[in-house]
């Protein structure tokens, strides 16, 4: 059966389907609840039962009072629900309420979808998972490497498997330790998660995703979040690429398209002849000849933007990119009518 949740102050709902715990069904429909360990060991995910009656609890090490207990006061990871339920349940609403975590993780998987590009999926222990909100990033520690900054590019729905996109740069000890030395079991340590290049989740306005090649990282967690939020309004996605490889999960963007009837998927690539009109030459002041395939992706997908979509008062925009490179597509999209307080940039400079 499915227990339709309340959760008190925010008036977020979600549901809980058999088997799931109360944090489980939070977690999978996007929200931000307070928890640590996610073994009934840390008491972090305390949640107080307003109304309904709770199901089956599971055995745990945290120690609730009874007066805790008569006070409605459950664990929202040993916690099942047979009914609909009213609780009253901390949740993240920002950057400033997630906390820093040191997490020693193990490589669980090493996928290589294309030549250059490693897909590294880290599992931390199930009593320390990681806390994050979708579009940070964090620290990686490797034994005898210099820590490396990496935005997280999975959902944070499950903070127990971290996915990271880790691109080939030759002479890189990091990247060449990831394709020729890294094995399943290594421990990986991970700190953070940092970064404020995250959902708003106040708005509802269509929104826009701009990313270049692994810059597509951050994005894939933002998105995956929004899709756990069923997110309504429309998203398109606009993946930039040197190369038709650079398009390193393609079919994950046309999964979601076919599956998603508010989703759109448009991979460029830099060298190819773009839309172009003369009216956004001019207004771009550009010599399109003299820019090196990054900012010529990225002034690429900022005329297409403002070719399919000219006016942007509405929208929302999440752009990866070096901050060089921004200036032309964020002029271009601020004089077609998008609010500057409704860009979101991620800056590259700490990524590779």
């Amino acid at each position: 059966m499915t227990a339709h949740i309340t959760v008190q102050p925010s008036g977020h709902r979600f549901t809980v389907e058999e088997g799931e715990t109360l944090l489980e069904g939070a977690l999978r429909s996007g929200l931000n609840m307070n928890y640590h360990c996610n073994s009934g060991s840390c008491g972090e995910c305390q949640a107080r039962v307003l109304e309904g009656e709770p199901g089956r609890r599971l055995p745990h090490d945290h120690v609730l009072g009874e007066t805790a207990r008569q006070q409605g006061v459950v664990l929202l990871c040993r916690t099942h629900a047979d009914t609909d339920l009213v609780i009253e349940a901390r949740e993240a609403h920002g950057v400033e309420d997630i906390p820093q975590q040191a997490i020693d993780t193990q490589v669980a998987k090493l996928e290589q979808p294309v030549e250059d590009v490693m897909v590294l999926h880290l599992r931390t222990p199930r009593s320390r998972t990681l806390r994050f909100l979708a579009g940070q990033y964090v620290t990686l520690h490797i034994d005898g490497l210099a820590p490396r900054s990496k935005s997280i590019a999975s959902c944070p729905c499950n903070g127990m498997m971290l996915q990271f996109h880790v691109r080939r740069v030759a002479g890189d000890p990091f990247s060449e330790h990831v394709f020729q030395h890294l094995k399943p079991r290594q421990k990986i340590r991970v700190e953070g998660p940092h970064g404020e290049f995250v959902w708003d989740e106040n708005s509802r306005r269509p929104v826009i995703f701009i990313a270049f090649e692994t810059g597509f990282a951050p994005i894939k967690s933002l998105i995956e979040h929004a899709i756990a939020l069923e997110y309504d309004q429309p998203m398109r996605l606009y993946w930039i690429a040197r190369d038709r490889d650079g398009h390193y999960l393609a079919n994950h963007c046309r999964a979601w398209q076919d599956a998603l009837d508010n989703f759109e998927y448009h991979p460029l690539v830099s060298h190819e002849s773009p839309p172009w009109t003369d009216e956004v030459l001019e207004e771009l002041a550009l010599s399109m000849e003299t820019l090196d395939p990054v900012a010529r992706g990225m002034v690429q997908a900022a005329a297409q933007v403002v070719a399919e979509l000219p006016a942007l008062e509405g929208h929302d925009v999440y752009v990866n990119g070096a901050e060089t490179l921004l200036s032309p597509l964020r002029g271009l999209l601020l004089r077609h009518g998008l609010p500057a307080s409704r860009l979101f940039v991620d800056r590259v400079r700490r990524h590779q």
